[in-house]
């Protein structure tokens, strides 16, 4: 096995996703591609590996280490619980400052 439990990986985009370890076909779902970490490994089975908030099951062909040197693009989606990303929009030539521990706030984090 090339990757082991706690380890920080990459699936790559399109990776088929399973709902458990030997199924024969696998679910709707694909990733974008996502960091994660492995949590679950069954070895021996067709899709050894599952990872953080269990995504569903895949193989190792669609996982490729984590280098934290290299700089990744990743989507992620914002909630607007205190209004800033609609006022940002609303206000484009103003600039807001926020602190670290404020925007953890505002980003639900």
């Amino acid at each position: 096995m090339k990757y082991k439990i706690g380890d920080k990986v990459i699936l790559k985009k399109g990776t088929p996703l399973y709902k458990s370890s030997n199924a024969t076909s696998s679910s709707s779902k694909t990733t974008k591609e996502i960091i994660t970490n492995i949590t679950r490994i069954a070895p021996g089975s067709r899709h050894p590996y599952n990872t953080t908030g269990d995504l569903g099951w895949c193989d190792e062909a669609y996982i490729t280490p984590y280098d934290k040197e290299k700089k990744y693009e990743v989507e992620i989606e914002l909630t607007d619980k205190s209004g800033l990303i609609d006022y940002l929009k609303n206000n484009p030539n103003k600039i807001v400052m926020i602190d670290s521990e404020e925007l953890k706030k505002v980003l639900g984090l």
